[in-house]
């Protein structure tokens, strides 16, 4: 023949891959390699090497794994009856104490043999590796001094001071095994080609691919080695979810890299495949540093019902409205004050709109960065080149006038929110009128108007919203409240919340952290509330600034503004510092104006 049918052989022991060479030497018509690997580290070297080669042959479980593991047939070299008298006669020679340890397909040829030849020997059977250790240690006790095993348990059995015998595979069963995997290729040929061929256009997609067969084993993979062990462990593992299901789209992130991934089961076959075809998304998650996030369904629906926002009233009637419309036909403006939970909506509006299967990607306008900016104006990886996806740009305001033009005349010109479903968001400055950036994107690109109330508008919601989040403060906190007082609940509901639910949320919180009893007191949101308006500095004439940065600082709160991105411990550290100061410096007077000890300041301060 002119082409030479192209060998992997892995061999569990040294003297196998020797006689593998020697074997070799009489086949011109074969190319040979020989690695080196018992089970897994066979497996491992079939994985990374096996789309170079035609055929693997290997020996026992070592082959029985590989098979199992890659899409290409292998050889099991197998062990014959010969090969296990030849180790037996060996043993009887040593006159001690001897038994046969082996994994199922060893140790069932040997008891077959002992049936035929009328002989009795301890036979121990093993499905793992560690099962192997134990029994040795166990013939250890009963004073074996000879073992006959292949090379799973050889090396742990000398450590024991017993001395094994390697079962190992005649000359005769290597050339039998060459043999066969010689008649399997030109019996096959023609499909190898045509398989080869397959590959070739497979391997030239910029998508990967698994097929797994009903029980899980890998059929054929254009995955590596590296991909296998984390996609592929992956997939395999809640492989009977996506059966449940059937034909899903779906994402996962592995290594910081996300993947779109398709599964669908072939009804073209009489074997039923499972096939799931992996794409790498263009846009890296390194992104999301820089105000570039991407979600899939299951992380929005996460982000909305794990949220205190979805135990509100306007969630409900929002879950409610969606019942009843198809989100995705219209792009969709989210107009609301700092704190209303804009976020989470556009979230929720993806999750349940037709464009679900895709991702969401989100553009944070507060947190691009000139870099990140360029990225989506000029890339042609930019989100606002691709089509049927979710595209969320929050928080409008923040870019400068200049910018917002900018933007606006991009999305216009390439019609991405005709070849996408668009999301945007503005924050209404807290009691003034909508930025005209909302009306101005709304009027050109045609979008679909929800304003979202805030806390002062929801008054009759505080008791109901309360009772929900102090659940859920109970399971993470430890704390057995029941609610809040009648006063303490009158006193949140004459309060304005210049930064709404969000706000509302960190009053809890700490109020709950503070109590003691189950039920929160009306002195201990009077203290937080007196917080509050010290952190904001409420007055008749002042003004709370909405989270834009493009809206001017009133000069009355100059200097004293809060960073609410921080963690609570980092939040009251600051309005301490604050009070301090405006006390002079007088540690027990803003101990006893925040209701807390001084040693809880000084804790602080330290």
């Amino acid at each position: 023949m002119d082409k030479k049918v192209r060998i992997l052989g892995i061999a569990p022991y040294q003297g196998l891959l020797a006689q593998m060479n020697q074997c070799a030497r009489q086949h011109p018509e074969i190319e040979l390699t020989t690695m080196l690997g018992n089970m897994d580290e066979g497996r491992d070297l079939a994985l990374k090497y096996y789309e170079n080669y035609d055929i693997i042959i290997s020996r026992a479980n070592t082959a029985s794994r590989i098979s199992k593991a890659v899409p290409c047939p292998v050889i099991d070299i197998g062990i014959d009856y010969f090969d296990i008298l030849k180790c037996i006669k060996l043993a009887e020679q040593t006159q001690s104490k001897f038994a046969v340890l082996g994994f199922h397909s060893l140790t069932n040829l040997v008891k077959t043999l002992c049936d035929l030849l009328h002989t009795s020997i301890d036979v121990f059977s093993i499905n793992t590796v560690a099962e192997a250790n134990l029994l040795l240690d166990k013939m250890k006790t009963l004073d074996y001094k000879t073992v006959i095993c292949d090379a799973t348990p050889y090396s742990y059995a000398k450590m024991l001071g017993i001395n094994p015998i390697l079962l190992t595979s005649s000359t005769e069963s290597i050339n039998l095994a060459i043999d066969k995997a010689l008649t399997t290729w030109h019996n096959h040929q023609e499909l190898f080609q045509k398989l080869s061929m397959m590959k070739h256009i497979v391997n030239s997609s910029p998508s990967l691919y698994l097929v797994l067969d009903p029980e899980g084993n890998y059929v054929y993979t254009s995955l590596s080695a590296e991909q296998v062990s984390s996609i592929g462990s992956k997939l395999k593992d809640d492989l009977e979810l996506y059966v449940a299901k059937g034909q899903e789209s779906f994402f996962l992130t592995i290594d910081n890299q996300m993947f779109e991934i398709a599964f669908h089961i072939s009804t073209d076959t009489d074997i039923a495949y499972r096939i799931f075809r992996i794409t790498p998304s263009h846009i890296p998650l390194s992104h999301s540093r820089h105000g570039i996030t991407i979600m899939d369904r299951q992380m929005a629906e996460t982000s909305f019902l794990d949220s205190f926002y979805s135990g509100t009233k306007i969630s409900r009637e929002i879950l409610s409205h969606l019942d009843t419309i198809t989100p995705g036909t219209n792009s969709l403006m989210i107009t609301g004050e700092v704190g209303t939970g804009k976020d989470r909506v556009a979230h929720i509006y993806y999750a349940r709109s037709p464009y679900c299967n895709n991702p969401l990607y989100v553009i944070n306008c507060s947190l691009l960065n000139d870099k990140s900016w360029n990225f989506i104006i000029n890339s042609h990886n930019s989100p606002f080149a691709d089509n049927g996806n979710t595209i969320y740009i929050s928080n409008l305001n923040a870019l400068s006038p200049l910018r917002q033009k900018h933007l606006l005349s991009i999305l216009l010109d390439t019609n991405v929110h005709v070849r996408n479903y668009l999301i945007c968001s503005c924050t209404r400055p807290f009691k003034k009128p909508l930025p005209h950036v909302a009306l101005e994107y709304s009027n050109a690109l045609g979008c679909v108007q929800l304003s979202l109330r805030p806390m002062r508008d929801e008054k009759a919601d505080i008791a109901s919203a309360a009772s929900f989040y102090s659940n859920t403060l109970n399971q993470t906190t430890g704390k057995s409240i029941v609610g809040l007082d009648d006063d303490a609940v009158s006193l949140l509901m004459n309060y304005d919340f210049p930064h709404n639910r969000s706000q509302f949320k960190r009053i809890l919180k700490e109020a709950a952290l503070r109590t003691s009893t189950s039920y929160i007191s009306s002195s201990v949101i009077a203290s937080i509330l007196e917080q509050e308006n010290q952190m904001f500095q409420l007055g008749n004439d002042n003004e709370i600034p909405s989270d834009s940065a493009s809206e001017p600082v009133p000069p009355a709160l100059a200097g004293t503004l809060l960073n609410l991105d921080q963690s609570l411990n980092d939040i009251n550290r600051d309005i301490i510092r604050l009070v301090l100061q405006k006390n002079g410096g007088n540690q027990s007077l803003t101990a006893r104006k925040l209701g807390i000890s001084r040693t809880t300041l000084w804790r602080y301060l330290n």
